[in-house]
């Protein structure tokens, strides 16, 4: 039959293995590689609050259905991920100490989420799975402290970060990993930005731009995205498995209006990102250099903030962006246009949007 599983992951849902494409390998040990890859059936989920929506589609005349979790958790961040079994499952972080890490194989039914308690004070605030089967997790309120977890969200250990400026904030802002083992983290006020080599063990610091909080963090086609609340994108193509620090380039986009916190790899060199003022830009040159398109709608009063984007998926050709005021917005052209297909009910405001697919890929 042949290898359709590597770690419990399904062939399908990797795209690099040692940084080389599946498609050009024939055999994994001896074993041939299943040419039939698993059926993927696309779901997207965006979360805040205690309430999620969900599409199977999401297509710009999609169809959204809201599913609520009053009295089973509270959202802050969400990602995609596998479970033991090589199932997927979805995994979310709250602030609330008490349930501060949730994760169901069906989000769609609020009876399916069970929720965990780490050790020690201090919610999540923002969550990562790595296609290495690990889970990454900032932690709010105790001292330079991120949470891993390698048994699909059960058991949490605290990493506590003792190489970064006396006077840094506590709360890792932002996560990404390359899928083999490297991870990176935005860390507050002080343009911190740390690495880990060894699957989120011990953690470094990658640089210190000495500027604002890194809000948005991504990896894919070989560059980390790091984007600031400030005016500032910042980019990095080679990253030194040791304490050495990186370099990092910095650029702004055209017309800038602050807070980038919404960032996509979209496909091969295409990225985009949404900053305040419902501001969205492209880059088809592997962030390396930005325009503007389109911006997102205001479709109610509240001035030029009341669509703010806050988070940013992709599958390749659709773009979902959600964010305040509980707008579901769908571009199928890059950003030349939007539809909002769904607002949540009470504009309950959306922290986050994810594609059924382990990333990067």
């Amino acid at each position: 039959m042949g290898v359709n599983k590597i770690s419990g992951i399904a062939v399908s849902a990797i795209s690099k293995i040692n940084g080389k494409a599946v498609a050009d390998y024939t055999d994994i040990m001896g074993q041939t590689i299943s040419s039939a890859p698993a059926v993927h059936s696309p779901l997207w989920v965006a979360v805040g609050g205690n309430k999620l929506a969900y599409s199977t589609d999401a297509i710009p005349t999609g169809s959204w259905t809201e599913v609520s979790l009053a009295g089973v958790f509270t959202f802050k961040d969400l990602t995609f991920g596998k479970n033991a079994s090589g199932t997927d499952t979805w995994y979310g972080c709250s602030t609330i100490d008490s349930k501060a890490v949730g994760y169901s194989t069906d989000p769609t039914d609020a009876n399916s989420w069970t929720t965990v308690n780490p050790p020690g004070s201090g919610g999540g605030t923002t969550i990562e799975y790595g296609a290495t089967e690990t889970l990454i997790m900032g932690r709010e309120h105790e001292n330079y402290t991120i949470r891993r977890c390698v048994d699909f969200g059960v058991t949490w250990v605290d990493t506590t970060i003792n190489n970064i400026p006396g006077n840094a904030p506590k709360a890792s802002d932002s996560l990404a990993t390359d899928g083999n083992g490297l991870w990176m983290t935005g860390m507050g006020t002080l343009g911190v930005i740390l690495k880990s080599f060894d699957d989120g063990v011990n953690w470094y610091k990658s640089t210190d731009l000495g500027s604002d909080k890194h809000i948005g963090m991504e990896y894919a086609n070989g560059v980390w995205v790091a984007t600031e609340e400030g005016e500032s994108i910042n980019t990095c193509t080679s990253v030194a498995l040791s304490d050495t620090t990186d370099t990092w380039t910095q650029t702004s986009p055209p017309v800038w209006k602050r807070s980038a916190d919404a960032i996509a790899h979209v496909t091969g060199s295409t990225w985009m990102l949404g900053a305040a003022r419902r501001n969205i830009y492209k880059s088809t040159d592997n962030a390396a250099s930005w325009t503007d398109v389109t911006k997102l709608d205001n479709p109610s009063p509240g001035g030029q903030t009341n669509n703010n984007p806050y988070s940013m998926a992709s599958d390749g050709t659709t773009v979902v962006v959600v964010g305040k005021g509980g707008y579901i917005n769908v571009s199928t052209d890059l950003g030349t246009t939007w539809t909002i297909p769904h607002t949540m009910s009470a504009n309950q405001g959306l922290h986050a949007v994810e594609y059924n697919k382990v990333k990067p890929f």
